[in-house]
């Protein structure tokens, strides 16, 4: 039986105690440096989203834990977006073997500029190892068509799909999964679905509240 973790805690902080050498896999979707608060409601409320380049200050040191609680011959799995992918890319290269950028291919339209931009229709995913890392089953291609899901518990809520087919492309069955920026806990219901540990840490206690609700509805912490 998957055993769920999730804790409310900075993740840097949680990422300083965590045992070398302990993670088989990372699969994250951080704060990307963004500010998602301007002009943006749901409803009548205003959407507590990234503010900013809060994660940026310290994307370095975050890399740096990464690496070192990540087993030799793993991979990490990190979604951004367009405008700020090549800060990403530049600062992940200085820490570990940048493969490829997954392109997710999310479908529908979105929030901006509808008459004077192009639909922002896609999703980014830097794809990373650490050491000689083997994918699962067969080879598939960078871009993925898997379809968004309703912002039901977080406004950038990953589809469950998309995190279990990265759990199931780079881990294996009782393999530990680690998601230091946890939001509602997508990568958490795909551990469970796949037989993956997961351990998980979210900062904004909101979230952290929905996220434990979610996952109690899907059979509980363990």
């Amino acid at each position: 039986m998957a055993k769920i973790e999730l804790y409310h805690t900075d993740a840097l902080e949680a990422l300083r105690e965590l045992k070398s050498n302990s993670v088989d896999l990372v699969a994250t979707d951080p704060p990307y440096g963004i500010n998602l608060k301007k002009g943006y409601k749901k409803g009548n409320k205003l959407v507590a989203g990234d503010d900013g380049f809060s994660v940026m200050f310290y994307l370095d040191e975050i890399l740096t834990e990464l690496k070192r609680v990540m087993k030799e011959d793993t991979a990490a799995y990190i979604f951004t977006r367009f405008d700020v992918y090549p800060y990403w890319f530049m600062k992940c290269k200085n820490y570990f073997d940048v493969k490829s950028c997954i392109i997710w291919n999310k479908g529908g339209g979105g929030i901006g500029d509808l008459k004077g931009n192009y639909a922002l229709n896609y999703e980014m995913c830097i794809y990373m190892v650490k050491g000689r890392h083997l994918l699962n089953g067969k080879r598939d291609g960078a871009v993925w068509n898997i379809g968004k899901c309703k912002q039901e518990y977080h406004e950038t809520q990953k589809p469950v799909e998309i995190m279990q087919k990265i759990i199931e492309k780079s881990s294996n069955e009782g393999d530990l999964v680690l998601d230091p920026f946890a939001g509602s806990c997508s990568t958490a219901i795909a551990c469970k679905n796949t037989n993956r540990n997961f351990l998980g840490y979210e900062l904004i206690k909101e979230n952290y509240d929905i996220a434990l609700s979610r996952i109690d509805g899907c059979g509980g912490l363990f």
